[in-house]
């Protein structure tokens, strides 16, 4: 938990920051090695597909999906692509998630959070990582495409990197970039949610205060700040959501 931020809640919205230093989760996608997920074999026959260029129909078909006036055939489209240990797969997928279109991010995130792949899950880190520093650009409008991405793709390892670094202390991310993030995200929660993570996160006073002294600031019994706290974090990890349920 951050223990002292700035002062400030409301940054400038176009700070002068220094770059965040790239982690071995975000620095891109290994094409051809072994995931932790896969065996042999199955690392072998992806292998395989990928320098032969077999499977190159079935994506054909699933990228045609991907266009479908139906919604559940482009949802449909997108969880197959996510199961499928491809590259190729993957990136048509990246394509839909770093457009400016919300529909799309909505199907991007669904389907390579649902495919669970290794290279899905670096997609989606490299993806929060360039959001976080296009979150300090000047242009507004680019500043907000990128908040409400990385808040779409739900928690990742940048949200987490963001919030922790609130305090000012991480050589990698501004103070101010990740203070600004951690204002808006918690301005996204219910009234009630938004006062008890602004005394946790310190966005208040620049202290973080405990679980106890949040109660009795806001006049409310611990148990309560327990609670609201959870469902703060369960809403703010939660991802986009499509809309149609194909269970």
């Amino acid at each position: 938990m951050p223990d002292s931020t700035s002062n400030n809640l409301n940054p400038d919205r176009n700070p002068v920051v220094a770059p965040i230093a790239p982690t071995a989760e975000t620095s891109g996608i290994t094409r051809l090695s072994r995931t932790e997920s896969e065996t042999e074999g199955a690392h072998l026959r992806r292998v395989a597909e990928e320098l032969s260029g077999s499977g190159e129909e079935r994506l054909g078909k699933l990228k045609a999906m991907l266009l479908h006036r139906d919604t559940s055939e482009r949802i449909l489209a997108a969880r197959e692509l996510g199961k499928i240990e491809s590259l190729k797969a993957i990136q048509l997928l990246r394509d839909l998630l770093v457009s400016s279109d919300e529909g799309s991010w909505s199907l991007a995130i669904h389907g390579l959070r649902l495919g669970g792949s290794r290279a899905g899950w670096l997609c989606l880190e490299g993806v929060a990582q360039a959001d976080a520093l296009q979150f300090a650009s000047s242009s507004e409008r680019e500043a907000d495409i990128s908040f409400r991405r990385l808040m779409a793709m739900g928690r990742t390892k940048m949200m987490d990197r963001l919030f922790r670094a609130t305090d000012g202390h991480s050589r990698s991310i501004p103070g101010d970039l990740a203070r600004k993030f951690s204002i808006d995200a918690v301005a996204t929660l219910p009234f009630e949610h938004k006062g008890v993570m602004e005394h946790r996160l310190g966005l208040i006073n620049g202290a973080s205060a405990t679980p106890s002294d949040t109660a009795k600031a806001l006049g409310i019994e611990l148990s309560k700040v327990r609670s609201l706290e959870l469902e703060s974090w369960q809403a703010i990890h939660t991802p986009i959501q499509v809309a149609i349920d194909l269970r």
